[in-house]
C-alpha cells in the first residue's frame, strides 16, 4: 500500500481532490451540453429527477439532495419555481411539489439522454469496476463524515 503520510509529487501524481474536482467538471461540462436545448443545467436536473419519484417538499429536497447546498445555493426552490413556471410541475396545497403530465413527458425524455450519457461516461469500466468504484467513494465519503473535526496546532 501507498504511504499516504508522504505527499506526492503533484506534478508526478495527482491527488484524490484532484481527480475528484477533474471528473466533477467534466461531468458538469457534458451535462451542460446535454441539456442545453431544454433549459436545463445539472442542478435542474437533479431536482427534476427528485421530484419525478414522487411528491416531496422544499425540506425534503433539500435534504436530499444536501450535498448540491452552498453558501451560494442554500435551496433548491428557485429550480422548482422555475419548473412551476415552465408547467412542469405543480405545488400542492400541503406543499409538495409533483410533476405534471407537461413535466413527466419532459423528465422522460431528458432521461433517456442522461442514459446514454451515463453508459457513455462509464464504458471506460466494467459493470464489476463500477460496482467497487461506487463502494469505495461511498466508503471514503461515510468515514469523511465522521472524521472529527480538527483545528490547527497553534
Amino acid at each position: 500500500m501507498t504511504d499516504l503520510t508522504q505527499l506526492p509529487d503533484v506534478r508526478e501524481q495527482r491527488p484524490l481532490g484532484y481527480w475528484l474536482k477533474h471528473i466533477d467538471g467534466a461531468i458538469e461540462e457534458s451535462m451542460g451540453r446535454l441539456f442545453a436545448t431544454d433549459g436545463l443545467n445539472r442542478r435542474g436536473w437533479q431536482v427534476l429527477n427528485t421530484i419525478s419519484y414522487a411528491p416531496i417538499t422544499i425540506a425534503e429536497l433539500d435534504e436530499t439532495l444536501a450535498a448540491f447546498l452552498s453558501t451560494d445555493e442554500p435551496t433548491l426552490r428557485p429550480y422548482v419555481d422555475r419548473f412551476i413556471e415552465r408547467g412542469w410541475a405543480h405545488a400542492a396545497d400541503d406543499g409538495s411539489v409533483a410533476l405534471t403530465g407537461e413535466g413527466r413527458r419532459g423528465h422522460q425524455r431528458v432521461s433517456e439522454q442522461v442514459g446514454a450519457l451515463r453508459v457513455r461516461m462509464m464504458e471506460c469500466l466494467s459493470s464489476e469496476e463500477h460496482t467497487v468504484l461506487m463502494e469505495l467513494l461511498q466508503r471514503v465519503a461515510t468515514h469523511l463524515d465522521a472524521l472529527p473535526v480538527e483545528t490547527p496546532c497553534q
